[in-house]
């Protein structure tokens, strides 16, 4: 409980702390802020929404296609595409902004029965769509001027590629592995789960197929939801360059995994950072705005599945 409590306090402190520092920084702007927000075109927004379920959409063929392979089991889209929803739902109530993913694991071990296979699936998931996201922003890289490319986010990206490259390795060579086994006597109490759960994730080296199609339509996803933000831009007659977004959403992503509530203050702050330069600071904390009114959405749309379906209410009750 104290642990809870303690966790809520950290989350709710960044997030705020952040809020503040922003609206801080944007001192001056606001009138032009909420120019363009009014300015907003609400057709344009329910394109963006719309360009935004469907990066849901593929990511929940991605989940659909690695819980299958995992349990060996048929998994229909609409159950995937479901999980994904509530997960955007709990996302607003669990550390971070992949607290949904928990639900989403809890969920399947309550319908398979295996808690380390079901939570590993969804972590494959999540780890194949991140890693996608990072590595097409590497390959941006040489498709675009040098001169042009802020130096601070060449460094950036070049710094989260080389960790995922790792991370990867890490993850498929146990030979590597078993080269820092040393540092499981810190986590004694937990050391057997621990190899419990990367067992089950070096276990999908062996797939190609499945990673390949994971991959595959990881990049669809990556792709729709790139869109999707360019179009909250363009709603309000700003236009982000397409590069700008490939480059840039990678490390706005990884900043809202920080400790936050759902990625608040840090989603936006990043925003600001990163595409400022770009449209203008103002334009760039106008966009974050409607992001977040995007997220609120489907979050709302979440909720409404899981009130709506009894099965995940009484298998979420007992949910550590």
């Amino acid at each position: 409980m104290k642990k809870a409590i303690l966790s809520l306090f950290i989350r709710v402190t960044v997030s705020l702390a952040l809020i503040v520092f922003l609206l801080y920084i944007m001192r001056g702007k606001y009138g032009e802020i909420i120019t363009a927000l009014k300015g907003a075109s609400i057709p344009v927004f329910g394109l963006g929404l719309l360009v935004f379920v469907l990066a849901i959409s593929a990511a929940s063929l991605r989940l659909k296609l690695i819980i299958s392979a995992q349990h060996n089991m048929k998994v229909t889209f609409l159950e995937a595409l479901s999980l994904t929803f509530i997960g955007y739902f709990f996302n607003n109530f669990l550390p971070t902004s992949i607290g949904g993913d928990v639900v989403k694991g809890h969920y399947q071990s309550q319908k398979t029965g295996d808690r380390t296979g079901s939570y590993t699936s969804v972590f494959v998931d999540r780890a194949i769509g991140l890693f996608t996201m990072v590595f097409m922003a590497f390959v941006a890289l040489f498709f675009v001027d040098s001169r042009v490319i802020d130096k601070n986010v060449k460094i950036m990206i070049y710094a989260i590629t080389a960790v995922s490259a790792l991370t990867i390795l890490f993850l498929a060579n146990k030979k590597m592995a078993r080269k820092f086994s040393a540092i499981l006597v810190l986590v004694r109490p937990i050391e057997d789960k621990l190899k419990k759960i990367y067992n089950a994730v070096n276990k999908y080296k062996h797939n190609s197929k499945l990673i390949f199609q994971s991959v595959v339509i990881s990049i669809a996803s990556q792709l729709l939801f790139f869109m999707s933000i360019g179009v909250l831009a363009i709603s309000m007659g700003s236009r982000i360059p397409v590069m700008d977004i490939v480059l840039k959403m990678p490390i706005i992503s990884m900043m809202s995994m920080l400790p936050s509530i759902n990625g608040l203050g840090l989603r936006e702050g990043s925003t600001v950072l990163l595409f400022g330069p770009s449209i203008g600071r103002e334009n760039a904390f106008a966009v974050s705005i409607l992001w977040l009114v995007l997220l609120f959405v489907v979050s709302v749309a979440g909720g409404i599945v899981y009130g709506l379906s009894p099965q995940f209410r009484v298998k979420f009750k007992n949910i550590e």
